[in-house]
């Protein structure tokens, strides 16, 4: 019976330890503002983009081992957009349930793509593409669709995976928000 128990120790022992020096592969989405210089005025109802994307996984690491993220995209993008429309000056609400058109502005969109892939030792390139939506008073007033490219080093303690991603993202909405707040600021 001891012995049974020695050889029980020791294989839970070697599965903490292989478990424990698994590659961790998916990363958390994160975003930090742009900085945008749009002027916006007006209220502006952010509805929950839908996620398009044909593959769910971001990419591949140099092991040709896939990266996935522990994050909804389709959130992160919303989320970045409302923050971004809020540093603007708009009076943004989030949504994720049905609203009814009315006399707000209503933007809302589709994820096309979240790539992320090791393109060598420390180099990742990233790649966002969002169709965008914006309508009031259910009328569709602007449809763009925006791609974003970012490849940049990785390195611990300095830049990580989602960096490179927030990058790309932050491009999209260099472009987005002034186009956004154009029509939010303008009287229909």
């Amino acid at each position: 019976m001891l012995s049974y128990m020695k050889w029980f120790s020791a294989l839970c022992l070697m599965l903490i330890l292989v478990t424990g020096c698994a590659k961790n592969e998916a990363i958390k989405l994160t975003y930090a503002l742009n900085g945008n210089t749009a002027s916006c005025r007006g209220d502006v109802v952010v509805f929950k983009f839908e996620d398009k994307r044909p593959i769910v996984r971001l990419g591949k690491d140099a092991d040709n081992s896939s990266i996935a993220t522990v994050s909804d995209v389709a959130d992160w993008v919303g989320w970045a957009l409302f923050d971004e429309l809020k540093s603007s000056g708009c009076n943004p609400k989030y949504r994720t349930s049905t609203v009814m058109p009315g006399d707000t502005v209503l933007v809302t969109g589709e994820v096309l793509a979240v790539e992320l892939n090791q393109t060598g030792t420390t180099m990742y390139a990233g790649k966002v593409s969002v169709r965008i939506m914006v309508s009031k008073a259910g009328q569709t007033l602007h449809v763009e669709k925006y791609t974003s490219e970012v490849e940049d080093i990785v390195v611990p303690g300095y830049a990580s995976e989602s960096d490179i991603l927030a990058e790309a993202l932050r491009g999209i909405m260099s472009e987005a928000v002034p186009a956004i707040a154009a029509v939010a600021s303008s009287p229909m």
